[in-house]
């Protein structure tokens, strides 16, 4: 009974300890998203504000899809992510923020909030990509 209780208390601070460490993430101040190094932007880059996101309740791992909640959190644009040219495939940089039905995309998840009745949410050209 002594064993399964220590063990039980062990379990109970490790997932206090990882809940705490992943709330102890603090996301960056406002930014300017971009295409990866190398790759042209044909229009205006996109302010993007990590507080609005915040205050709206998006988890990170949302956008960061392939977070672990631990390790450090890496750009869409990072090497082996979303650091492609083009328009198709899933490694595509323009596919991380215009995939239309995915809610891990930008557009995605602003339509899907766009539908239910959000309708402060940017889902046109211009409201992303002002001239």
């Amino acid at each position: 009974m002594h064993r399964f209780i220590m063990t039980t208390m062990t379990l109970c601070v490790l997932i206090l300890a990882s809940a705490l460490a992943w709330a102890a993430v603090e996301a960056p101040a406002d930014l300017k998203l971009g295409p990866p190094e190398g790759m042209k932007a044909s229009k205006t880059l996109v302010d993007f504000s990590h507080d609005k996101h915040g205050e709206a309740k998006v988890e990170c791992a949302t956008c960061h899809h392939t977070w672990n909640g631990t390790s450090e959190v890496k750009s869409c644009s990072y090497a082996g992510c979303h650091d492609q040219p083009g328009k198709k495939g899933e490694t595509a940089f323009y596919v991380a923020f215009h995939a239309k039905k995915s809610e891990a995309s930008c557009l995605g998840c602003h339509k899907i909030l766009k539908k239910s009745g959000n309708k402060v949410v940017p889902v046109s050209c211009k409201a992303c990509h002002p001239k």
